[in-house]
């Protein structure tokens, strides 16, 4: 790499300043007119467009890591530094770095592209592949990099662009997370002992950490959610100098030590699954930088006191004892001008599936009724909402229909108040697997100003009909058509029904009979035709018609 000049990454120390993911996150939703707020999986997601945002280099010989995806790091009396970077990638600092790649035969979508990576980074080959058959697809070690990382401190260090799901292993490991910045960072403990975790200045979306393992982990920086979670007593948490405005703290497991900030905008709860309350709740404790007050809990089952001066002179100890044993950032080669920070990245990403639901369902209430969360599966979802009183609450599930977005509306409610208003819960049907996708009913008729016509209806049963069936009648009543047709004999007119029931995309038939003609030599056949879509797909609605697809 003796041809790239070096140059080293001096991120800023103040998080005020600078392009913060979060702010430039904020810009760019702001720009697009959303509706949903923020939430973990609208991070998750953003995550996941961040990776399959461009195909990065996947050279683990040259410590390039391609697409990654979910990151282990096993490895003993180690410190290990994560720093953000416009590719994924590992420089090995005083010890030896293997990388091995994992399987994909449990992925949820074999097809995707660019092809994720999920990777394993050891110092040793014992740890990476504890087991007969366990060294995944590859197993490649990384030479040293000249020039980088050999001042340093640290077993090695590593440039994330793109992965957020993170587990850790091994006696004595030590991460320091410098600067990160990234829509989501998921990170787990397990197995080890002694193991240490500090983010210095993490500015993230979704912040998630799990112990089920001793882990003694502090941090500061911001994050939009907070989610921390212990199964493991000896486990402690100095999480009072991240800024957040969702923290969730839940442990499965007494004794866990944590410490958290309540802020103005803070909402915070804590979750044991203990059903005692009284003197098992001191084997419960948090300390709260903040209003004790607003830590949501069931009553007595926790121990929640003001933050004592000895846990911030811990946590402080613990952050200079983890800079201190990485030693200064290193310099690293020269990014390709192609590739971007996770953070620009997320900022530019389209609108997504669920926020494209969330605006167009917005057309059609009240500005009153506030959309706080849809949820998406294949040709369907749900969307949640608080509307301001019981009457605006059924309404909404009669506007939905009435808009002619779905192909079917059902819930509502508005029974049960929430929020300072009436919850609301919404199913809907579209005419696509995905939002935004190609809808399965046809364009409009242009004739008709684009909508659908009897005209229109007409020519799809002619071409499914064939030569031999004559249409007598088809006339439109309400929303639905009335046909009447004659086949020469029985078989002819069943096949005929049949046809019609698999072959439009336009309507289905809804009820359809047939019987002998008056003379007795033919078969007379009827139906009530529904029209699948209420409407024509827009170029800006759910799902849009393919002459209007531009991707």
């Amino acid at each position: 790499m003796s041809h790239t000049r070096p140059f080293r990454i001096d991120l800023p120390r103040s998080l005020a300043a600078g392009c913060a993911l979060l702010a430039l996150a904020a810009s760019a939703v702001a720009s697009t007119g959303t509706t949903l707020p923020s939430s973990p999986s609208s991070y998750l997601g953003q995550a996941a467009h961040v990776r399959q945002a461009v195909d990065r280099p996947w050279a683990p010989a040259a410590g390039q890591l391609g697409n990654l995806r979910h990151l282990q790091i096993t490895a003993r009396d180690c410190v290990v530094r994560l720093v953000s970077g416009t590719e994924n990638r590992v420089f090995p600092g005083t010890g030896r770095v293997l990388v091995v790649e994992r399987s994909r035969l449990l992925d949820s979508d074999p097809d995707e592209q660019p092809a994720p990576r999920d990777v394993l980074l050891s110092s040793d080959l014992r740890l990476a592949c504890p087991g007969v058959g366990s060294c995944g697809v590859s197993t490649t070690e990384v030479p040293p990099a000249p020039g980088i990382g050999a001042a340093g401190k640290v077993c090695f260090t590593v440039q994330l662009a793109s992965a957020h799901d993170l587990l850790l292993g091994g006696d004595g490991l030590t991460l320091l997370v410098d600067r990160l910045q990234q829509p989501v960072l998921r990170i787990a403990f397990n197995p080890g002992a002694r193991m240490r975790l500090w983010l210095e200045q993490a500015d993230l979306g979704l912040l998630s950490i799990r112990a089920n393992a001793p882990a003694l982990v502090g941090g500061s920086g911001r994050a939009d959610f907070l989610q921390v979670a212990s199964s493991n007593s000896a486990s402690v948490m100095y999480l009072h100098d991240i800024h957040a405005r969702h923290v969730g703290v839940s442990t499965t497991t007494a004794d866990t030590q944590w410490s958290i900030r309540i802020g103005a905008e803070t909402k915070a709860g804590y979750y044991q699954p203990a059903r005692a309350a009284g003197a098992l709740a001191k084997h419960y404790p948090i300390e709260i930088d903040g209003p004790i007050d607003r830590l949501e809990i069931a009553l007595g089952r926790v121990d929640p006191q003001p933050i004592r001066a000895a846990t911030r002179e811990a946590a402080l100890a613990l952050r200079s004892d983890v800079l201190v044993g990485a030693g200064p950032a290193p310099e690293f080669p020269a990014a390709e001008p192609r590739l971007l920070m996770a953070a620009s990245v997320a900022a530019a990403l389209p609108k997504d599936a669920r926020e494209r639901v969330a605006q167009i369902a917005a057309r059609h209430l009240p500005a009153s009724v506030r959309i706080t969360e849809v949820a998406l599966w294949k040709q369907g979802g749900r969307l949640e909402g608080i509307a301001p009183d019981p009457a605006t609450a059924r309404e909404v599930t009669r506007r939905l229909a009435a808009s002619g977005e779905f192909t079917h509306v059902s819930g509502g409610s508005g029974a049960v108040a929430r929020d300072g208003g009436y919850a609301i819960s919404v199913q809907m049907r579209f005419a696509c697997n995905t939002p935004g996708q190609t809808s399965n009913c046809p364009p409009g008729d242009p004739a008709a100003n684009g909508s659908y016509s009897t005209a229109q209806v007409r020519e799809a049963l002619l071409q499914l009909l064939g030569p031999t069936i004559t249409l007598h009648d088809l006339r439109r009543d309400g929303d639905h058509y009335k046909l009447l047709a004659e086949a020469p004999s029985e078989a002819e007119a069943r096949s005929a029904l049949a046809d019609i029931r698999k072959g439009s995309p336009l309507f289905r038939v809804s009820i359809s009979g047939y019987g002998p003609s008056r003379l007795g030599t033919t078969t007379e056949f009827n139906a009530v035709l529904v029209l699948t879509c209420a409407m024509p797909p827009k170029p800006d609605g759910i799902c849009v018609a393919s002459a209007a697809v531009s991707r």
